[in-house]
């Protein structure tokens, strides 16, 4: 116990949880003693992992091995269901493990006693984390407000719900953690020595702490000495700790004799990962996450491997301690973990309490379909490719949470759709007329139904409320729960997912396909004309419509859909784009408008996308605020000259080489390791990426190259410098950028005619 004593009966919040030794250890954040924080062991858990068979002799023989039962504590036989399909319950056994991070290990020595017969021994329960595996055991969560004693400390009694949207939190201590090395070359290198350290105090950007003694074993042992007994932290921030920060202070401290003691445990010193991270594919795109450095007691957040505090509009920290909180994973990691991740723990909660088991290996199959099946469910959601072009008066709807509501008032789910107990069902899926259940309601929609409330209550509580401070917390957790909404029609058809199914996935399909069909026909019956639609958003237009004309619109839908849809409101211009590759091609995702109260929506160009230079991003929503103070073609037409005029105050910036370096670098999201690339590929990114592994760093696929384009028509190839080589005369290429900056200008205003000339040339966007 760190801070000093505790009362016999006091109050606190649940702040970390990891298992060591055998044992779980908990602190809590206490509310009296000024948020002090309390160290308790929990010895009378263990970590579960569940073996199946067809018959109980092949189970007992399991008990009989010594070398599995060397680690285990205890077992029984008990009864649970062991498909999430299954309609009753199955004799299965369960083993206490004495060591929870032995469980994989186990697992594999247990599959390996089936001498090769596949399903003879199916495990359960296997690859959950021991921290999140305790939460659904005890039915708490991170930061769950509670009272303990200190003579009993773990028989924690609940005074928060996760149901909660006005809980409070304690006051946490936060400090940001930066190494400033004495490099020998431009690339940091394990044998750069630490030349200081500096540790700022999130909640004084003045109070700077900066740690730099004579030599580098001083510098670091001060360090240490600072977190655990000046400082003591609760959070610790780095920009880039998983990747390089922690590596290299454990590194260094190692060449230095030094235990690094940064977590809370006294014993226990960051020592190197084994791992060397890992490349995944996500949403159609290529990602890497390095290993991470986890902290005991204490959180480390990598705020550039953090999905929360990185991606717009995820939330931040408070939207991390609401998904921490729902999904009942550890802040650690579910500050580093993907949406999908998350959506997953709060499925096998959910499992848990139904006492339905966890698969190690996904087990459910598709059902077998015909050639007229696969050809009508294959098809997808419904749209309606966009009219190119502009458009006045044009107003948009939005469903809320369509998939999400589909899944939850249709029942949508492994389990459900298909289900064996239902042959007769009354609800059946449009199209396919696949049965789906009456009888119990599925994990999906059970575990969507509380991210759907509380994100409901969250938006009215944000419009009914004066205090800014607290509309902007219900702001960032209500954004937060929508990313697990948009994730989880995608994890139905993921094939990784534990309850996942593409029977599930098709159905939501079908129902959405059903829903717009509706949507037309009504639109079309009251005289509008569909200009666009997409997965949950619809563009109309009638010509003289006034704005309750489509509100009555917006009643019909509901009425007819049983689906509640938002009216978003009407815009004075609306200009949907074509292909860059074939202008006769329309582009679902490509558009930009402004509505009546001058509020702006785009997406899909320049000013969104995240690889754009911050100048380019900057002029585009710059001009883009010039067109919008037209109220029609016409008069945004007329605005054309101030738009030029824009383009050449930053066209004559960049000649004069006024623009900051940071301000020209492109982010790019690299696919494949270096070497996967064709050698002789004469491309910028190619070319900085080959400069990078020249100076000893060699990017990953999913890893991200910044570059600066210093001289696209070199010689012989284009020539990009890496942001990490750049220095005093790092010089950007004028012409390339100047053709670039035309680019995304010519990007919004040839919707309406206009174009300022650009040499014809390989875009980059």
């Amino acid at each position: 116990m760190l801070g000093g004593g505790i009362l016999k009966l006091t109050k606190g919040w649940i702040f970390d949880v990891y298992p060591l030794g055998g044992k779980m250890i908990v602190w809590i954040k206490q509310q009296q003693q000024n948020n002090l924080i309390a160290r308790f062991e929990d010895t009378d858990w263990n970590y579960s992992l569940y073996v199946a068979a067809n018959n109980k002799p092949d189970l007992i023989s399991i008990i009989k091995r010594t070398e599995v039962m060397e680690q285990v504590d205890d077992f029984e036989f008990v009864s649970r269901y062991e498909r999430i399909t299954d309609s009753h319950k199955s004799n299965v056994l369960r083993l206490s493990l004495k060591d929870s991070e032995r469980a994989l290990s186990l697992a594999k020595q247990i599959e390996a006693l089936g001498n090769n017969r596949f399903g003879r021994f199916r495990l359960y329960n296997v690859d959950l984390l021991p921290a999140q595996s305790y939460f659904y055991d005890k039915d708490t969560f991170p930061l769950a407000f509670c009272t303990f004693d200190s003579k009993d400390p773990i028989n924690l009694r609940g005074l928060d719900d996760v149901c909660s949207t006005d809980y409070k939190l304690p006051i946490f201590k936060s400090i940001h953690l930066t190494i400033n090395l004495k490099k020998e070359g431009k690339i940091p290198k394990p044998i750069d020595r630490i030349n200081s350290i500096s540790v700022q105090l999130p909640t004084n950007e003045n109070e700077n702490v900066e740690i730099q003694k004579e030599s580098e074993a001083d510098t670091i042992q001060e360090l240490v000495n600072e977190i655990n007994k000046t400082i003591d932290p609760d959070f610790i921030f780095t920009n880039d700790g998983d990747s390089f920060t922690f590596p290299h202070l454990i590194h260094r401290a190692e060449e230095n004799n030094i235990l690094l003691i940064l977590s809370r445990e006294p014993t226990t010193a960051l020592q190197k990962s084994k791992g060397k991270g890992t490349t995944y594919f996500s949403y159609g795109k290529v990602y890497f996450k390095p290993t991470t450095i986890k902290l005991l007691g204490r959180i480390h957040i990598d705020l550039s491997n953090s999905f929360f505090l990185t991606e717009e509009g995820a939330g931040g920290l408070h939207g991390l301690y609401e998904i921490s909180r729902l999904c009942r994973m550890p802040l650690h990691t579910a500050s580093r973990a993907s949406i999908g991740r998350c959506l997953s723990s709060l499925q096998f909660y959910y499992a848990t309490k139904k006492e339905i088991l966890i698969p190690w290996k996904p087990i459910v199959a598709e059902h077998f379909k015909t050639l007229e099946e696969l050809l009508i469910a294959d098809r997808g959601g419904f749209i309606f490719e966009p009219d190119v072009g502009v458009h006045e008066q044009v107003a948009e709807f939005d469903f809320v949470s369509l998939y999400s509501n589909i899944m939850l008032l249709k029942n949508i789910s492994a389990e459900t759709v298909h289900c064996d107990c239902c042959p007769n069902s009354k609800l059946r899926v449009p199209e396919l007329a696949y049965n789906i259940c009456e009888r119990r309601t599925g994990i999906v929609p059970t575990s969507l139904k509380i991210v759907l409330d509380k994100r409901s209550q969250y938006k009215r509580l944000k419009q009914n409320i004066t205090n800014k401070e607290m509309t902007s917390i219900y702001d960032t957790r209500q954004s937060a729960l929508k990313w697990i909404l948009v994730t989880s029609f995608g994890y139905l058809g993921f094939n990784n997912a534990k309850f996942g199914r593409i029977d599930a996935h098709i159905a939501v399909c079908a129902f959405d396909r059903q829903i717009f069909l509706q949507v037309a026909k009504i639109a079309e019956r009251l005289g509008f004309k569909i200009l666009h639609g997409i997965v949950d958003s619809i563009w109309v237009k009638k010509k003289g419509a006034k704005q309750q004309d489509y509100l009555q619109l917006g009643k019909a839908i509901e009425k007819q859909t049983g689906f509640q849809i938002s009216f978003e409101g009407i815009y004075k211009w609306i200009s949907f784009l074509p292909s860059k590759v074939n202008c006769n091609l329309p582009v679902i995702n490509r558009y930009f408008g402004v509505f009546e109260d001058g509020a702006m929506k785009i997406r899909g160009i320049e000013a969104r996308r995240h690889d754009t230079p911050p100048l380019f991003a900057k002029f585009q929503n710059e001009i883009l605020e010039i067109m919008a103070a037209g109220n029609s073609i016409r008069e945004v037409q007329m605005l054309m000259p101030a738009v030029f005029e824009h383009f050449q105050k930053y066209k004559q910036l960049l000649k004069d080489r006024e623009v900051p370096l940071e301000e020209l670098v492109f982010t790019k999201h690299r696919s494949k390791d270096l070497n996967e690339y064709q050698i002789n590929r004469n491309t910028v990114e190619n070319n900085a990426m080959t400069q990078l592994s020249r100076e000893g760093k060699s990017l990953k696929g999913g890893q991200i190259l910044r570059y600066i384009i210093t001289d696209y028509r070199g010689r012989k190839k284009p020539i990009a410098t890496p942001l990490e080589l750049i220095d005093d005369k790092t010089a950007y290429d004028v012409k390339r950028y100047t053709e670039l900056l035309a680019q995304t200008c010519n990007s919004v205003t040839e919707p309406f005619g206009y174009n300022v000339p650009v040499n014809k040339c390989a875009p980059l966007f």
